[in-house]
């Protein structure tokens, strides 16, 4: 990771003390990647009972090419999976797969176990902005939070007769989805060439899934029960995912290999470079490929943000909140990191009169996603600089308590309950804090 990305990752979460580090990995929140796996996941889960909004998807930062799924509606995928991916059709087809994993009932790992891989293991956001997501303590999320250390060293593999279902069952839904099946194939025999230049026979046989060529008969059997199923491709999902995989790159890959890779003469290669800039401290740069971006499609949310993060990063707070507040009026639909974002640029702009501005879009990102710690932090913050130091009190025992720091949220909601007006939100969440806390944090220090 090179210096300007890690002072960047420090800056932002400083606060946070990073255990076991060596096996800690980045679950990547970025809202232009989650937007189009959820349109995608609406496509392919059009003709079963569940939605969408159901199955939750976590991007792993690695350079490992792997996807999996653990018990309940969770599926993983590594950053370097939607990289390797040539076509849209082929990284949906690998969400086809892990979807007929879970609509097949596939349970790859008890919640014990999963729990003590998760101590292995912090996540954080990366892309877009940086802060601790919640999990730490809670059974049911921490369980999810597999460092991929951990996947490599302990996770349970799939088994052949799991895999060649799941194949199978993934040709059955993007045929129903009207999507070529055909790119599964395609897809693993490109991962054949990766596995075979890369790993030893070793991390194959620890992969999660078996190796691409014991799996492409299994779906060639699908195919030929599949006549109808050579759908034409989408032009615009096509579009949307190029860019993907270039910001991605950008993100991942170093500056020289980008721009070796990214040439500047299309859209993806200039949204490559201006992250790729971004990352290397040539943010002059990197604005001068967002702007030629944002001139080329000035209706695009996520060129926007990137620009407005770059000037945040500049301290150049007024632009910061321009591009972010027309990121927001362009995306289309409510979300927690833009909200949040937008909330910190206000608050860091040190104005007073932007501070009870922040403070609503702070509560806004808390109400689409109350585990997202990072609001909390920040909104804390808002309510010290505005002398409510009650109301910080406990916003920042909510974020102890996502963290897993059980008595510093105790101790928080105790000075919080004396001065948080009765009767209000604040309140009674407050006591309900006290009340969960009180047996844990007592047992704890007997």
């Amino acid at each position: 990771m090179n210096r300007v990305k890690t002072l960047f990752i420090l800056n932002i979460i400083l606060f946070f003390t990073l255990v076991n580090s060596l096996k800690a990995f980045e679950v990547i929140r970025d809202t232009e990647i989650e937007n189009f796996t959820n349109d995608i996941l609406e496509i392919l889960l059009a003709d079963t009972n569940i939605e969408a909004e159901n199955i939750n998807v976590y991007f792993i930062n690695s350079k490992q090419v792997n996807a999996f799924v653990t018990g309940g509606k969770n599926v993983f995928i590594n950053t370097e999976l939607i990289i390797a991916a040539e076509d849209y059709r082929e990284y949906a087809a690998v969400l086809a797969h892990e979807l007929a994993h879970i609509l097949s009932g596939h349970i790859f790992r008890t919640s014990e176990e999963l729990a003590n891989i998760s101590n292995k293991a912090m996540p954080i956001y990366l892309l877009g902005i940086i802060g601790l997501i919640t999990g730490a303590s809670e059974a049911g999320f921490a369980g999810l939070m597999v460092g991929q250390a951990a996947v490599s060293d302990t996770f349970t593999y799939y088994s052949r007769t799991q895999e060649a279902a799941a194949d199978q069952k993934a040709v059955s839904i993007l045929c129903k989805s009207m999507i070529d099946a055909s790119y599964l194939s395609s897809f693993l025999n490109s991962l054949e060439t990766i596995v075979l230049n890369t790993q030893s026979k070793s991390e194959n046989y620890r992969s999660t899934h078996p190796l691409p060529q014991d799996r492409i008969s299994w779906i060639q059997l699908a195919l030929d029960n599949n006549e109808k199923c050579n759908y034409e491709n989408d032009k615009e999902l096509e579009k949307r995912f190029n860019l993907i995989k270039a910001k991605l790159f950008g993100f991942t890959h170093s500056y020289d290999e980008t721009k070796a890779v990214y040439k500047l003469n299309n859209n993806q290669g200039l949204y490559a470079n201006a992250v790729s800039s971004y990352l290397n401290g040539e943010h002059d740069k990197a604005i001068k490929y967002l702007e030629i971006l944002i001139g080329n499609n000035n209706s695009n949310p996520f060129f926007k943000e990137i620009i407005g993060e770059i000037y945040f990063m500049k301290q150049n707070y007024r632009e910061a909140i321009y591009f972010q507040t027309n990121a927001l009026n362009n995306l289309g639909f409510e979300n927690d990191l833009y909200t949040m974002m937008l909330g910190n640029y206000l608050l860091s702009s040190n104005e007073k009169k932007k501070i009870n501005d922040s403070i609503y879009y702070l509560k806004k990102s808390i109400q689409l996603n109350r585990m997202n710690a990072y609001s909390w932090y920040l909104l804390a913050r808002a309510y010290a600089l505005n002398d409510n130091i009650s109301l910080a009190n406990y916003a920042t025992a909510e974020r102890y308590f996502l963290i897993g720091e059980r008595s510093l949220s105790f101790e928080f909601a105790l000075k919080a309950i004396k001065g948080v007006k009765e009767n209000t939100p604040e309140w009674y969440r407050t006591y309900d804090l006290i009340e969960i806390l009180k047996k844990e944090v007592s047992t704890n220090t007997n």
